[in-house]
């Protein structure tokens, strides 16, 4: 294939358009879950009564069970097939929502102190939405794997860096949706989650009827360009067709080996503190400094439209200075990303305060958006350790599940630190976790610089 005919997708496969564009609308459904309730935590710490340190419990074990699900995800679609696997999360999101919505919202009585609250939480509210976080993370690495496998790999970092965007556009779906029904009375708040499973049920039958896994043609030229791991030498990779299938301990052993994975699983925990604390609290951060529904959800729709432009802007930036230049693009953004994050409470008005958010969202958000994403099927397109494209799956729930790690523990921190110290305090500590994602590329960005030398 000459340099002049190439293009990101197989021209002999129209399908690999349609996956593309249909897998875009997909996964926006599993955001829109689960910013629609974050919407909707306001509302349960005023009219249930949920503390605040409840609702960072809540999140940090959705956020376990989901790095739980990401850890296995690449590995059980491995095994049993992408599509079916994805098929399999969204049927069980929908009910999932669906009852969460049910039982939260009709069948158990409405806790009118914080210990009902709790013990209510516990029973129903708990269970059902670790469960939700399990279920819905077998989406994301087999989503990864299945584009991965339709993307020409010398165009595979760039077309998913684009489709990436799917996160915040699913969030901006998620807090419409909720903006609508709360101003109808916060006492509806349930019709958010029944939104959420019809929009997830739309999304499994748009996948199941469109969706065909298929793989490009690769030319010679191409297959032994992949062949060299990203940060890696093309002397260390053995042969696909003289290594045996490996046992799961040597799968996992042998992921984290590859380098710049653990590398950019520590970032990507960092990041995922300050990121998804940001599009859990900020709702409920801003609804209370500022006592508005419409204030607290714009503000993180504003955010929202930051991640869209940074990862468009991300893109354009590395189309435009060449192959395997992410890693500088990340530690500038990251380490320019502390300042706005700071400023968000010294921010005296609602117009300043929007403003350090949609900075922030910019300059840190593709990094972590991007890290399990784009970085999980550049290594695994290039790093054929295993003979099978499907690593791009397991590479990507790694690196992903480490920072669903980091998000669980942001929760916790959150919850606390917001209890005992203030908001002041939260926002210095996650720009100092922004500081650490940024220090913990230092070691790739040395290995790249041998690499170009």
């Amino acid at each position: 294939m000459s340099v002049e005919s190439r293009t990101p997708f197989s021209a002999r496969d129209r399908t690999s358009w349609v996956t593309v564009f249909v897998t875009f609308i997909n996964f926006s459904a599993f955001h829109a879950v689960r910013e629609g309730y974050a919407a909707s935590k306001s509302v349960m710490a005023s009219s249930m009564k949920y503390p605040t340190v409840l609702l960072g419990v809540i999140d940090a074990a959705f956020c376990i069970a989901y790095a739980i699900g990401l850890f296995f995800s690449g590995l059980i679609g491995k095994k049993y097939g992408v599509k079916k696997v994805i098929m399999v999360s969204f049927a069980s999101t929908a009910s999932l929502s669906l009852a969460f919505g049910v039982l939260n919202g009709y069948v158990f009585t409405t806790p009118t102190t914080s210990t009902q609250a709790w013990e209510t939480a516990l029973v129903s509210h708990l269970p059902i939405w670790v469960l939700s976080g399990f279920v819905q993370s077998l989406a994301y690495p087999n989503f990864i794997a299945l584009l991965s496998d339709v993307i020409e790999p010398s165009f595979c970092g760039i077309v998913i860096s684009i489709w990436a965007i799917v996160s915040p556009v699913g969030d901006i779906i998620g807090l419409e949706a909720a903006k609508k029904v709360l101003q109808s009375g916060d006492e509806n708040w349930p019709y958010i989650m029944f939104l959420a499973a019809a929009f997830m049920m739309f999304n499994f039958f748009l996948f199941v009827i469109f969706v065909v896994p298929v793989r490009v043609n690769i030319d010679n030229s191409e297959e032994e360009g992949v062949q060299q791991a990203l940060l890696g030498n093309e002397n260390d990779v053995e042969s696909s067709a003289t290594r045996r299938s490996p046992t799961l301990k040597e799968l996992m052993w042998n992921v984290w080996n590859i380098p710049g994975v653990i590398d950019f699983a520590l970032s990507v925990m960092c990041l995922k503190v300050v990121v998804t604390s940001v599009l859990f609290w900020l709702p409920y951060y801003m609804d209370k400094r500022f006592d508005s529904h419409g204030s607290s959800i714009l503000s993180t729709q504003v955010f929202d439209v930051s991640l869209i432009v940074g990862m468009i802007l991300t893109a354009a930036v590395h189309r435009a200075m060449g192959q395997n230049r992410w890693v500088p693009i990340f530690m500038t953004s990251l380490f320019i990303g502390i300042i706005p994050i700071a400023l968000v409470p010294l921010a005296s008005t609602l117009h300043w305060t929007v403003v350090c958010i949609f900075f922030s969202g910019a300059l840190i958000g593709p990094s972590s958006a991007l890290f399990a994403s784009v970085m999980g099927a550049e290594i695994g397109k290039r790093a054929q350790t295993f003979g099978t494209g499907n690593i791009v799956g397991v590479i990507s729930g790694f690196i992903d599940s480490s920072g669903a790690v980091g998000s669980g523990l942001g929760q916790l921190l959150v919850g606390f630190v917001a209890s005992s110290a203030g908001w002041t305090v939260v926002f210095e500590m996650l720009a100092a976790f922004t500081a650490l994602g940024a220090l913990c590329l230092i070691r790739v960005r040395k290995l790249e610089n041998e690499r170009n030398h």
